[in-house]
């Protein structure tokens, strides 16, 4: 009894993080890091990013076990009748390759690197420059594809569906979209609802697959892409 009541609070206070305390954060980090003058900043930011996400993702884990990666079945068998499986690894293929020939063009087109820096140099405060800085990077590019992925589409869509909430499966996918979005204000407005998309996008992908192996390889590429495209101490140019 004292376990299982253990584990419902940390559900609460998991879902409480990512609604109130990830926003918060994130406005706090951002400031640090652009009036921050320690040469490290972005080091240390990398380094509490993958400790905050590992932690959470952990807590995700212990409160829901191996389920945190995959739909329940009610989910999977109405999904998987709108949507398809086949149509979301369609998708997956052609995001891959599209973003694979955005690499090859920015390697080899001077016009579309410019557009290409032009369009991250508002991120350059976060951005990895240094070659440390962007091994860091990778580090915390596979962790945002896998822990954020079990935040946000594993844990939050069952906790507000399933959870005390009872707030149906389509208006959890909504609020955990938007929770999404909200957790990347770094990114101004218009990456906020970016993101949201995509996280919804994600949860598409979850729901049609029934499983979280597909949105996470995709979030992590979508995140090491930044390497790819960018040459090292390129945004300080």
């Amino acid at each position: 009894m004292f376990i299982t009541c253990r584990m419902i609070t940390s559900k609460h206070v998991l879902a409480l993080f990512l609604f109130v305390g990830v926003p918060i954060w994130d406005a706090l980090e951002t400031r640090a890091l652009k009036t921050g003058t320690n040469p490290r900043r972005k080091i240390f930011a990398y380094r509490r990013i993958l400790i905050f996400e590992w932690v959470a993702a952990l807590v995700a884990w212990i409160a829901l076990r191996s389920s945190v990666f995959f739909v329940w079945p009610a989910v999977r068998q109405s999904t998987a009748q709108k949507i398809g499986a086949p149509f979301a690894w369609g998708f997956a293929i052609a995001f891959v390759a599209g973003s694979l020939a955005q690499v090859i063009l920015t390697r080899r087109s001077e016009r579309m690197r410019e557009k290409v820096v032009k369009a991250f140099k508002k991120l350059a405060f976060i951005l990895p420059m240094t070659q440390e800085e962007r091994a860091w990077f990778a580090l915390v590019s596979i962790t945002a594809g896998i822990c954020e992925e079990i935040l946000y589409r594993g844990f939050l869509i069952r906790y507000l569906s399933n959870g005390p909430w009872h707030a149906g499966v389509w208006i959890a996918f909504a609020v955990a979209s938007v929770s999404f979005g909200l957790a990347h204000g770094y990114q101004g407005l218009a990456g906020i609802i970016g993101t949201g998309v995509l996280g919804a996008v994600m949860g598409v992908i979850f729901f049609a697959t029934g499983s979280l192996w597909l949105p996470i390889a995709l979030h992590a590429i979508i995140d090491l892409r930044v390497i790819f495209l960018l040459r090292r101490g390129e945004l300080t140019t």
